[in-house]
C-alpha cells in the first residue's frame, strides 16, 4: 500500500494506491484507490471497500497513526501560540483586575486548552486499556 499527501491548491488529501502484478503486461502496474481530503475523520468507505483484509488492517493502523500525530501536532501548536499575555504572569493578573472582558476571553482560551488536553488523555487512556486486554 502507498500513501500519498497530493498538495492541492485548495484542501489537501490523501491518495492510496497499490502495485499489482499484471501477467499480460509482464509488470507491476499502480492502482489507485481512491483520495480524500485530510480534514476527514476518517478513511472513505469506498476505498477500504475496495481492499483485501490484510489491505484493510494496513490502511487503518496508517490511519490512526497518522491521525495521532495530526491531534498532537494541534495540541502542541495550541500550546505554543498562545498569545504572549497569558505567557507572562504578571501581566495576566494585571489583565484580569482591569478587565472583565479580557479575563472571559482568559477562561475561554483555557477550556480550550483544557479540553485539547483531555481528548489526548482519555484517548491514550482507552489505548492502555486496549493494549492490557489484548495481552490478557
Amino acid at each position: 500500500m502507498q500513501f500519498r499527501l497530493l498538495d492541492n491548491k485548495g484542501t489537501p488529501k490523501w491518495e492510496i494506491s497499490r502495485w499489482t502484478y499484471s501477467p499480460e503486461k509482464k509488470r507491476a502496474i499502480k492502482e489507485t484507490l481512491g483520495s480524500f481530503p485530510c480534514y476527514y475523520s476518517m478513511v472513505s468507505r469506498d476505498i477500504l471497500d475496495k481492499c483485501t483484509t490484510q489491505e484493510k488492517a494496513e490502511v487503518l493502523e496508517w490511519w490512526r497513526v497518522t491521525s495521532e500525530a495530526v491531534n498532537r501536532e494541534r495540541v502542541r501548536r495550541q500550546i505554543t501560540t498562545l498569545s504572549d499575555t497569558f505567557k507572562d504572569l504578571v501581566t495576566l493578573l494585571d489583565v484580569i483586575q482591569d478587565s472583565p472582558e479580557d479575563l472571559a476571553e482568559l477562561k475561554n482560551h483555557a477550556y480550550a486548552f483544557k479540553d485539547a488536553v483531555s481528548k489526548v488523555v482519555r484517548r491514550k487512556s482507552r489505548q492502555q486499556k486496549t493494549a492490557n486486554s489484548l495481552e490478557n
